[in-house]
């Protein structure tokens, strides 16, 4: 990549890391953008994967405040998306992309409504029998984690719709949630990519930077979002990430 190419991967970046920790749709930026400097598809997504996880990290980190007491939670929920994030990284190489070109976008628009209509509904999931929740958010975790490896753009979108119906009502612990848990999907999966696939490492490594910066400023940012705010930036990135997803597919 030319300097001139890597310094827009730089400036996006430390947008991308702020959308990462506030609502999780990044790659609705960096996706594309490497495609238009010539990557390829493939390249693209790899590259994108890879560059996020120091982001997603250092979020964890701005968000050390809202994830204390949440271990127990964290040690059910971060074994079945990292899990799945290998399968999906497999099946990276093995499934043709429009599979989840056409899954992508329908998944996005359902984990956003989800996310705007949490009030209303978690109250009535919560009075259901526990173990059918719980069976029901484990196998959540297991396919969002593989369409993090697979794919991943909105990816935390559609944990933080699972947290806010299953998990918790509190919408600034659902975000610090949905970080380890999108961290836990890509950073899986980048490892496996680091080795396996074409991964553009100058590109990787400016984008791994900027979003380092970006995420613990997102952290802080979406700590003073209210609580109806916060779901209402989620819902609307996940609608307008779901929008692009379809019309690159059709």
């Amino acid at each position: 990549m030319t300097p001139l190419a890597l310094g827009l991967v730089a400036a996006t970046g430390l947008i991308v890391g702020m959308l990462n920790a506030v609502a999780g749709a990044g790659a609705l930026l960096t996706f594309p953008l490497m495609v238009g400097l010539g990557l390829s598809p493939l390249a693209a997504n790899v590259t994108n994967c890879v560059g996020v996880v120091p982001g997603s990290v250092a979020a964890i980190v701005g968000f050390r405040k809202e994830l204390r007491g949440q271990g127990g939670v964290l040690r059910k929920l971060v074994p079945p998306a990292a899990i799945g994030s290998v399968v999906g990284a497999v099946l990276l190489f093995m499934l043709p992309g429009k599979v989840f070109d056409y899954a992508a976008p329908a998944l996005l628009a359902m984990g956003a409504v989800l996310v705007l209509t949490q009030p209303l509904l978690a109250k009535r999931l919560r009075n259901r029998a526990p173990h059918r929740n719980n069976k029901a958010l484990l196998a959540g975790m297991f396919a969002n984690g593989a369409y993090g490896g697979y794919f991943g753009a909105g990816v935390g979108i559609i944990f933080a719709a699972m947290l806010g119906l299953m998990v918790t009502d509190d919408a600034h612990k659902m975000n610090a949630i949905k970080n380890v848990l999108q961290t836990a999907a890509n950073g899986v999966a980048a490892v496996i990519f680091a080795f396996t696939a074409p991964v553009n490492w100058p590109a990787a490594i400016v984008l791994a930077a900027t979003t380092a910066i970006g995420g613990p400023l997102g952290a802080r940012i979406s700590r003073y979002l209210p609580a109806t705010a916060l779901r209402s930036v989620i819902g609307v990135l996940g609608l307008v990430t779901a929008s692009t997803l379809l019309l690159r597919t059709f």
